[in-house]
C-alpha cells in the first residue's frame, strides 16, 4: 500500500472518530451531579421537610438519595418509599400527629375493665408492680403506632421485614444512636416503618428499639445533620436542611427537666455544626425561620410545612442549578414511579413469637380476611384494639413475601415490668359549705393467672369515702365473652342529711358487701347476674339530737342484675358516643333480708360534636319497684353537685326515686399534649330533676338549675371549676378534681 494510500485511511479514519465523538457527545450529554438530600430530625419542626420536598418538586431539582435522621428519617423515608409531598400533606390532613405519641386506642376500643377506671379517682397512667418492685415502662410511648402510621402510608408491599433500601424508587438511610456504646448506626436494610422509629426514639418520651440483638435510640445525639452520610451514599451535591432547636438562655432554664433538656440540645448542636463545616461551596444549605414554633407544636403543622417552602425558594437561584429540563423531570418522576414496590396478596397471617401464651391470645384480636378481604387499615385497627387490653409493651407486624403472595407476621411482647400493675389517685371536690369530699386511691391489678386469663384486682381508698376491696374475674373463654366474678368490698361513708339549705346531721355507714355474677364482657360494655349480701351498720350524728336516732343494723340479700354499654371517647368530656346503664337490686325478706325492695336505675348519657363545640345530654330514672317503703338510708339516690342540679350542695338530696334530665354545651379551646390529658374546655348546664327526699319543703317538685364552668380532661382526672344557681334561690361555686358527678 502507497504511502498516500495509508495517509488518506488514517485521515479517513480520524474523521469518522471526530464524527462519532461528537454524534455521542450530542446523544449522551455530560452526566449531572448526583443530588443527596440530607434532612435533620427536630420533632414537629421536622415537618418543614414536606415543604422542602414540595419545592424542590416545583423547581425540578431531583433526589437522587435521602438520608435523614429522627424526623427527618420519617418524612425522609416515606418520601423515599413513593410518597410524593403533597400525599404527605394530605394524610397529615387526616392525622393528629401528636396522638401517635399515646399508645392507648380509642376509648370505645378498650376493655370495659378498664374503662371502670374512669368511674373512680385514679390517674390514667399505671406502674409495673414486679418481684416486690415497683418497675417503669422505658418511654412514655412504645412508638408502635408510628409504625403502623408509616405503614399504612408506604402500603404493605413496602412493610417487608428485610427490605433493601437501595431499591426503593428514592435509596435511602437512616441514622441511629446505639444505646450501649453510643455508636452511631447507619441502616441501608431492615424494616422501613422499625429503622424510622428507631432513628426517632427520643429518650423518655418514645421506647428504645431493639433490632438484630442491639438497642437503639434517636439518632441526634451522634449526627442529627447526617451530610457524611449523604456524600457517601450518592452525594456530588449535598442539598442539608438543618431544623435545630436553639439551646436556651440560663433565665428560660427552670428546673430538672429543663437542664435534662438543654444537655440533649447542647450535644445535637454540637454535631449539627461538625456536619455544616463538612457542606462545600457547591453545596446547598437551608435552615427554615422555625424560631416561634416548639418541638411538639403539631397543632402547627402546614404552618411549619409552609416555612419549609419559603426556605427553600428563598435559596432557588442555587437550586436552580441543579434543576432539570421539563422533559427530563418528567422522565426522572415516571422512573420512579416505577420502582414503587407491586402490593402483595396476604395469604396467611400467623404470630410470630415463641412465647405460647402470646401466640393463643394475640391472633383472638386480629379479624381481617385474606386475599381480596384482606384490609389494611382493619389490621391496624386489630392490633391497636389487642394493645388496649394492657398485657403487651409492643406490636407490631412484618411482611415476609414469597412471590407475588405474603405472610403477615404479628410481633407482640409481654410488658416486662407486668404482669401486676398499680395505679394511684386522688379525687377532692368541694362546695365549700359541705364537708369536703378528699380521697387518696389505689389500685393494684394482676392479669394472666391463669391459661384462660384470670383476673384478680385489689382497690383501696381512703377518706371522706373509704373502701378495701377486691374482685377475681375468670373468664370462661380466652378472649371475650362469658366469666365468673366473686367480689368483695368494706365500705365506709357518710350520709348528709339536710333541711333546705341547713345541714342537721349524718349518717355513718359501715359494712360488709360480697357478690357472685356470671355475665358477659366485651369492647362494648358487659352484663352481670347474681346473689349479693351486705351487713351494713349505721351511726348517725346528729349533734344533741344523736342519742334520740337508733343505731341500725341491717342485713340484706338478694339478686343483682347489671348491664353497661359505654361507648364515649371520654368520660368526662365526651365529644362522640353512648353511654347506657341499667341495675337492678333486688332484696326479700325471703331471703333473710331486713328490708323488700328493688331498687332500679337508669342512666343514658351521649354526645355529639360539631368541631370544637359539643353538645351532651344525660337522663337519670331511679326508683324503688318493690314496695312503698323507702330504701334503707345507705342505698338511696342522691342529687345535688355541680352537673346533679347545680347550685345546691353535693349531695344535699337523698331519696328513694329521682328524676334528672341535663343539657350540655361546652367547647375544647385547647388540646393538651396525649401524656398530659386530652384537653381544656368551658361551657354551660342546664339540669332538671325531682326526688322525694321527706326534709325537702316539696318533696317530689321540680327544680330547675344552670352552671357555667371551666374544665380539663387530664390524666390526674378531671379538675372543675363551676359555678351554678337554681330556681329556689340557692347557689354555690364548686372545684373538684378526680371526681366526676
Amino acid at each position: 500500500m502507497t504511502p498516500v494510500i495509508i495517509r488518506a485511511v488514517l485521515f479517513s479514519g480520524l474523521l469518522l472518530f471526530a464524527s462519532c465523538s461528537a454524534l455521542s457527545a450530542a446523544t449522551h450529554p455530560a452526566e449531572r451531579p448526583r443530588v443527596a438530600l440530607v434532612l435533620s430530625g427536630g420533632g414537629a419542626l421536622g415537618l418543614a421537610h414536606i415543604g422542602v420536598l414540595k419545592a424542590l418538586e416545583e423547581l425540578r431539582v431531583p433526589v437522587d438519595c435521602v438520608v435523614g435522621t429522627s424526623m427527618g428519617a420519617m418524612v425522609g423515608g416515606i418520601y423515599a418509599a413513593g410518597m410524593a409531598p403533597v400525599q404527605m400533606e394530605t394524610v397529615l390532613a387526616e392525622t393528629d400527629i401528636s396522638r401517635l405519641f399515646d399508645d392507648r386506642p380509642p376509648r370505645e376500643q378498650r376493655p370495659q375493665l378498664l374503662k371502670k377506671d374512669d368511674y373512680r379517682p385514679l390517674f390514667d397512667f399505671a406502674v409495673g408492680y414486679k418481684k416486690r418492685k415497683v418497675e417503669m415502662p422505658s418511654g412514655a410511648a412504645s412508638g408502635y403506632k408510628f409504625e403502623l402510621f408509616i405503614k399504612q402510608a408506604i402500603g404493605i408491599g413496602q412493610a417487608q421485614v428485610k427490605l433493601d433500601f437501595d431499591r426503593l424508587p428514592t435509596p435511602y438511610r437512616a441514622v441511629a444512636t446505639d444505646l450501649e456504646s453510643g455508636a452511631m448506626q447507619v441502616f441501608e436494610s431492615g424494616s422501613l416503618s422499625r429503622v424510622m422509629r428507631a432513628s426517632m426514639s427520643l429518650p423518655a418520651i418514645v421506647e428504645p428499639v431493639e433490632i438484630d440483638g442491639r438497642v437503639y435510640i434517636d439518632g441526634g445525639l451522634v449526627r442529627n445533620l447526617p451530610v457524611d452520610v449523604g456524600r457517601e451514599l450518592c452525594g456530588d451535591v449535598v442539598i442539608a436542611v438543618n431544623i435545630a432547636t436553639p439551646a436556651k438562655t440560663r433565665e428560660q432554664i427552670r428546673g430538672s427537666l429543663a437542664v435534662a433538656r438543654q444537655a440533649i440540645t447542647l450535644l445535637t448542636i454540637q454535631n449539627i455544626n461538625r456536619s455544616i463545616a463538612e457542606l462545600s461551596d457547591d453545596d446547598v444549605l437551608l435552615e427554615p425561620d422555625l424560631e416561634e414554633f416548639h418541638v411538639a407544636a403539631f397543632a402547627g403543622q402546614f404552618e411549619i410545612i409552609e416555612r419549609g417552602y419559603e426556605a427553600a425558594m428563598a435559596s432557588r437561584a442555587a437550586l436552580e442549578q441543579l434543576a432539570l429540563a421539563p422533559e427530563q423531570h418528567r422522565h426522572w418522576l415516571a422512573a420512579r414511579e416505577v420502582k414503587k414496590a407491586a402490593p402483595l396478596r396476604i395469604t396467611s397471617i400467623a404470630a410470630n413469637t415463641d412465647d405460647r401464651m402470646v401466640s393463643r391470645v394475640i391472633m383472638r384480636d386480629i379479624h381481617t380476611g385474606l386475599d381480596e378481604q384482606f384490609d389494611l387499615k382493619q389490621l391496624h385497627d386489630n392490633i391497636i384494639s389487642a394493645y388496649g387490653r394492657g398485657d403487651y409493651s409492643y406490636i407490631d407486624y412484618s411482611v415476609v413475601p414469597d412471590g407475588e403472595v405474603a405472610t403477615v407476621l404479628i410481633d407482640a411482647s409481654r410488658k416486662p415490668w407486668g404482669p401486676g400493675y398499680l395505679k394511684f389517685g386522688l379525687g377532692a371536690a368541694t362546695d365549700f359549705s359541705s364537708p369536703t369530699h378528699l380521697n387518696l386511691a389505689a389500685s393494684y391489678r394482676r392479669t394472666w393467672v391463669n391459661s384462660l386469663g384470670g383476673e384478680w384486682r385489689g382497690d383501696l381508698q381512703l377518706g371522706y369515702e373509704s373502701v378495701l376491696g377486691g374482685e377475681f374475674i375468670q373468664p370462661l373463654q380466652i378472649g371475650d365473652g362469658a366469666f365468673l366474678s366473686l367480689a368483695g368490698a368494706l365500705r365506709r361513708y357518710p350520709v348528709q342529711l339536710y333541711a333546705g339549705q341547713s345541714r342537721i346531721g349524718e349518717v355513718l355507714i359501715k359494712g360488709l358487701d360480697l357478690e357472685f355474677t356470671v355475665g358477659a364482657k366485651g369492647l362494648l360494655g358487659e352484663m352481670r347476674f347474681g346473689p349479693f349480701m351486705e351487713y351494713m351498720e349505721s351511726e348517725p350524728d346528729f349533734g344533741f339530737f344523736t342519742e334520740q336516732v337508733d343505731e341500725e343494723e341491717l342485713y340484706q340479700a338478694g339478686l343483682k342484675f347489671s348491664s353497661i354499654y359505654d361507648q364515649l371517647d371520654s368520660y368526662a368530656f365526651p365529644s362522640r358516643g353512648l353511654l347506657g346503664r341499667l341495675e337492678i337490686k333486688a332484696a326479700s325478706r325471703k331471703w333473710q333480708s331486713e328490708n323488700e325492695f328493688i331498687r332500679t336505675q337508669l342512666l343514658l348519657h351521649g354526645a355529639k360534636s360539631y368541631g370544637r363545640h359539643t353538645l351532651a345530654a344525660k337522663l337519670e330514672w331511679g326508683e324503688n319497684l318493690g314496695t312503698e317503703e323507702p330504701l334503707p338510708v345507705y342505698n338511696r339516690f342522691k342529687l345535688g353537685g355541680p352537673q346533679r342540679l347545680a347550685g345546691h350542695f353535693i349531695d344535699q338530696f337523698t331519696g328513694s326515686r329521682y328524676n334528672l334530665a341535663s343539657l350540655s354545651y361546652y367547647r375544647r379551646y385547647s388540646t393538651l399534649p396525649s401524656q398530659l390529658g386530652q384537653g381544656l374546655y368551658t361551657g354551660a348546664a342546664l339540669n332538671l330533676g325531682r326526688i322525694d327526699d321527706p326534709l325537702m319543703l316539696d318533696p317530689w317538685g321540680w327544680i330547675g338549675s344552670a352552671s357555667v364552668f371551666w374544665g380539663a380532661d387530664t390524666v390526674l382526672g378531671t379538675a372543675l371549676i363551676a359555678y351554678g344557681w337554681s330556681d329556689n334561690r340557692q347557689s354555690s361555686w364548686y372545684i373538684t378534681l378526680g371526681q366526676n358527678f
